[in-house]
C-alpha cells in the first residue's frame, strides 16, 4: 500500500493529564485487572489553496484548512503492517481510536470513503514497473504519522495533510492532493443525499499522480492521460496533476464536473459522444447537454457560480455560470445549457431568472423519465421532462428557455426548434428527421462546418432520424452516399494502413440505432460510400432513433480536401 510515510508532521501535543491514584493496606489473590486502553483522538484536515482572482492560479498565501471527512483512520503497529484499531472521521474531521497502553503505533489516514451506500478510493495510477497491476489494484493513497507511543493516558493528535508548496514550487510531498479530491467527491455526494437520503452510489475510483499530464497516445501507467475525465467503462475519474502543465486536484469545480458525468452514467443516462469541446463551440446536442449539465451541477453542489480551472499553479481561467456568454445562445452551446440549468436551481433574480425549482425536480427527471427517453439526451428531452414535473413554475421555465434562445414550445424531439444560428447554415435543423418503414429514401446531409480539427462531435456532424414501428419487424437499415464524394475509391482496402491515401478518399457512413437509450443495431463497417445492416431479430413496436455520421469527419487521416458536407440516402425496409 502506498503511503506518504513520515512526510506529514504531527502538530498537536499530549493533552491528557496523567492521574495517579494510590491504594494500599490490603492484598488480594485475584488475578490483576489489565489496565484499560487509552484513546488517541484528534482532528484531520488538509490544506486547500483557493484560486486567485479571475482563477489565475492558486493562492498559497491564503491556505484554508478543510476537514478530512468520512475517511478511514487506522492505528497500525510500529511496523505499519498490522491494523490495531480502525474508525471513520466525522463531518468535522474528528476521529477517536483506542489501543493498549504503552504501544508504539502509527496513525494512518486512507484516501477512501467506505460506507453502506458508497465506496470511493483515490488511487495512484502510475506504475513504471513494466507490468502494472489492474487499475482496481493500484495503491490507495494514505498519509501516516510518525511512530508514537500510546502512553498511559489519552492523547490528542491532530494531523494536517500539506500541499507540499514551499513558496515557488512543489518541493515536498503533495500530501493534500488525494484528500482534496476525496473531500470534493464527498461534497458532491452530500449534495445529492440532501435530496435523496437513500441514494446508493456505485463504487468509484479516482486516479491521480503528480506526474499525470495531458498526452497522446494515452498511457495511464506512465501518467499520460487524454485530459481530466470520467471513464464510463471503468467507473473511474482520471485527474491531471503535473505542476509543469496542469493540476486539477484543487480545482473543485473541475472534479465535481467529472463526478457529474459519473452521476449521469450510474443514476441517469448519458448519450454524450465525448471528445474535445471548448467554450462557445457549437457541438452535438448530446455533448452540449451533458457538458452543460456537469458544469451547472458543479456550481450547484459547491454553492459557487464561479467555475475555476487553474492549469499550472500560477495560471488558469474561469467563468461565471450565471453570466457566461461564449458564442451564440442555443441548444448547441454548452455555455447556454450551463446557465439555463443553473438558473433553474439558483435563488438569484436576474432577467428571466426570477424563481427557482430547486434540485428536487432536476434529480427526479434525471433518475426518472430521462433514463428511458426514446429521444437522445439533450436539452430538449431534459427540459420537456422538467416542465412535466408539475412544479407550477411553467411560466418561469418557459421564460428561461426563451431567454436562452430555445423555443419554449418544447418536446423531447425539439420538433418546434427554429434556432439554426445566424445566417441559417445548412444541416442544423430539423433536430430529428422522420423516416418511414418501407418508405422512400430520405436524403440527409452531415456537415463538418463547425469542426476545425477532425473532432467529429460538433453541431451538424451527427444527424438524427426517427423511426416509429407500429408492429414488430425485422428491419434493414441502409445509408448510401448520394452523391458519393468525387475522390476515387479504387484500391480501397479495409486492412490497409490508415495512412494509406487510398484508404481515405471515400465516404465512410456510420450509423447506430437506439431504443430508449439502448443500442439495438449499428453499422460501423468501412465499406466505401455505403453502410447497411439488418436487425438480428424482430424490433418491437415503438420509437427508434438513428444517429448518422460520416466517419471521415473524425478520422485524422482524412485528406484535407475531403468534402465538408456529405449527403446520404437513408432507408429502413
Amino acid at each position: 500500500m502506498r503511503s506518504f510515510g513520515k512526510r506529514l508532521y504531527d502538530i498537536a501535543v499530549l493533552s491528557a493529564t496523567l492521574l495517579i491514584a494510590a491504594c494500599g493496606g490490603s492484598s488480594s489473590t485475584e488475578a490483576p485487572v489489565p489496565p484499560p486502553p487509552v484513546s488517541i483522538s484528534g482532528a484531520l484536515s488538509y490544506e486547500f489553496p483557493p484560486p486567485n482572482a479571475a482563477c489565475i492560479g492558486l493562492d498559497f498565501n491564503s491556505l484554508q484548512l478543510r476537514p478530512i471527512r468520512g475517511a478511514t483512520v487506522q492505528l497500525l503497529d510500529a511496523t505499519g503492517s498490522n491494523v490495531l484499531s480502525s474508525t471513520v472521521s466525522d463531518n468535522s474531521g474528528n476521529y477517536s481510536l483506542t489501543v493498549a497502553r504503552s504501544t508504539d503505533v502509527i496513525i494512518r489516514v486512507r484516501a477512501e470513503l467506505k460506507g453502506a451506500r458508497w465506496n470511493v478510493e483515490v488511487r495512484d495510477n502510475v506504475d513504471l514497473s513494466g507490468n502494472p497491476p489492474p487499475l482496481a489494484q493500484r495503491p490507495i493513497f494514505a498519509m501516516d504519522s510518525n511512530i508514537l507511543n500510546s502512553g498511559v493516558a489519552n492523547q490528542v493528535r491532530n494531523l494536517i495533510a500539506t500541499t507540499g508548496w514551499t513558496g515557488s514550487s512543489y518541493t515536498n510531498a503533495r500530501v493534500a492532493a488525494p484528500f482534496a479530491i476525496l473531500d470534493t467527491i464527498f461534497t458532491a455526494m452530500q449534495f445529492v443525499m440532501a435530496e435523496d437520503p437513500n441514494a446508493n452510489f456505485p463504487p468509484l475510483d479516482a486516479f491521480w499522480n503528480p506526474n499525470n499530464k495531458a498526452a497522446s497516445p494515452e498511457d495511464i501507467a506512465a501518467g499520460d492521460l487524454q485530459t481530466t475525465y470520467y471513464d464510463v467503462a471503468s467507473n473511474s475519474l482520471f485527474l491531471l496533476g503535473s505542476a509543469s502543465t496542469d493540476t486539477d486536484e484543487f480545482d473543485d469545480h473541475v472534479i465535481v464536473h467529472e463526478w457529474a458525468h459519473y452521476f449521469e452514467d450510474v443514476f441517469s443516462r448519458t448519450d454524450n459522444l465525448g471528445g474535445s469541446h471548448g467554450r462557445g463551440e457549437l457541438v452535438d446536442a448530446r455533448v452540449a447537454y451533458s457538458e452543460g449539465w456537469a458544469s451547472a451541477f458543479a456550481a450547484m453542489a459547491l454553492g459557487n457560480p464561479l467555475y475555476c480551472d487553474t492549469s499550472r499553479p500560477t495560471s488558469g481561467s474561469g467563468f461565471d455560470t450565471e453570466s457566461s456568454g461564449f458564442g451564440p445562445d442555443g441548444w448547441f452551446n454548452e455555455q447556454t445549457i450551463i446557465r439555463l440549468i443553473y438558473d433553474l436551481w439558483d435563488q438569484d433574480v436576474d432577467g428571466a431568472d426570477s424563481s427557482s425549482i430547486g434540485f428536487g425536480p432536476i434529480y427526479d427527471v434525471m433518475t426518472g423519465p430521462l433514463r428511458g427517453s426514446p429521444a437522445f439526451t439533450s436539452i430538449f428531452s431534459f427540459m420537456t421532462y422538467v416542465r412535466q414535473q408539475g412544479t407550477g413554475q411553467e411560466p418561469f421555465i418557459d421564460a428561461l428557455l426563451a431567454e436562452n434562445a430555445i423555443n419554449p414550445v418544447i418536446d423531447i424531439w425539439g420538433s418546434n426548434e427554429q434556432n439554426s444560428l445566424p445566417g441559417t447554415p445548412d444541416d442544423v435543423i430539423p433536430v430529428y428527421t422522420s423516416i418511414m418503414l418501407g418508405g422512400p429514401a430520405v436524403n440527409i446531409c452531415v456537415n463538418s462546418q463547425f469542426d476545425n480539427g477532425r473532432q467529429g462531435n460538433k453541431l451538424s456532424e451527427h444527424r438524427f432520424l426517427r423511426l416509429n414501428l407500429s408492429s414488430p419487424a425485422q428491419v434493414t437499415f441502409t445509408a448510401t452516399a448520394s452523391p458519393a464524394p468525387s475522390q476515387p475509391t479504387i484500391g480501397f482496402d479495409c486492412t490497409a494502413s490508415p495512412n494509406d491515401p487510398e484508404n481515405s478518399q471515400h465516404s465512410d457512413p456510420d450509423f447506430s440505432v437506439w431504443a430508449n437509450g439502448q443500442l439495438v443495431e449499428s453499422g460501423f463497417s468501412c465499406s466505401p460510400n455505403v453502410e447497411t445492416t439488418t436487425s438480428s431479430e424482430l424490433l418491437g413496436a415503438g420509437d427508434y432513433v438513428i444517429d448518422l455520421n460520416e466517419y471521415r469527419f473524425e478520422d485524422p487521416t482524412s485528406p484535407v480536401a475531403f468534402p465538408e458536407r456529405v449527403c446520404f440516402d437513408v432507408t429502413a425496409n
